[in-house]
């Protein structure tokens, strides 16, 4: 059984004891599904916490290719889930919200979206083209490979961070806004697949921000 089938059977018979708990069960998880979203394209700080902003936020830019009933599913499920809040509903309505809350976890959870992977964390980085000591002390680097919805690998590419990640891990796009600043050009050292004893270096980046993205699971 997947996932979303797992959930959607707890969620009913949940809904069979207390309809209204359960609604508001259901309004968390497409509350976090649409989090994972907006954090993958980068809109996640905009977020107000309103369902219906959500939805604003991730056609910016056309992105994402989101399916056509889901704003109007969407509206109708929060004005249902608000009286439903408030106390202004019938146990009816409240089922009425949790059928419209299921059909847009499925879409949410079915929309195609870049991923972003970690391949290698915990680089050392230099502000110099002949990696001569010391390496950054404020800073390293973390290497991620950029994933197309379709799975197609996109490009591998070094980012400044002070975070520490696992490879595998799939992160969402998140910038440290609060330093303006940030680095100018950096070089790294990659070693040589054929001689481990070899090392060749490259460029890391030209300037960049700090890259502060977050595992997708923790969001």
């Amino acid at each position: 059984m997947s996932v979303t089938a797992n959930f959607e059977q707890q969620i009913l018979e949940e809904a069979a004891g207390s309809p209204i708990v359960a609604v508001m069960r259901l309004t968390l998880e497409i509350d976090r599904e649409l989090r994972k979203l907006l954090a993958v394209t980068g809109n996640l700080p905009e977020y107000t916490g309103e369902l219906p902003d959500a939805i604003r936020l991730l056609e910016k830019g056309d992105i994402l290719k989101l399916p056509k009933e889901l704003r109007d599913t969407l509206t109708q499920f929060w004005s249902l889930r608000n009286h439903v809040v408030h106390g202004q509903s019938s146990d009816h309505l409240a089922l009425r919200a949790l059928d419209y809350g299921l059909r847009i976890l499925r879409m949410v959870r079915s929309i195609p979206r870049h991923s972003y992977v970690v391949v290698r964390s915990n680089i050392p980085v230099w502000a110099n083209s002949v990696c001569k000591p010391p390496a950054r002390g404020d800073i390293h680097g973390v290497i991620l490979d950029t994933f197309s919805p379709d799975g197609e690998c996109l490009g591998r590419q070094v980012l400044p961070t002070s975070r520490t990640y696992s490879p595998g891990e799939s992160l969402s796009w998140e910038w440290n806004l609060q330093n303006k600043k940030g680095w100018g050009p950096s070089w790294y050292q990659e070693t040589d697949p054929d001689d481990p004893t070899k090392r060749e270096i490259k460029l890391a980046w030209k300037e960049s921000l700090e890259f502060i993205g977050r595992d997708l699971n923790d969001i």
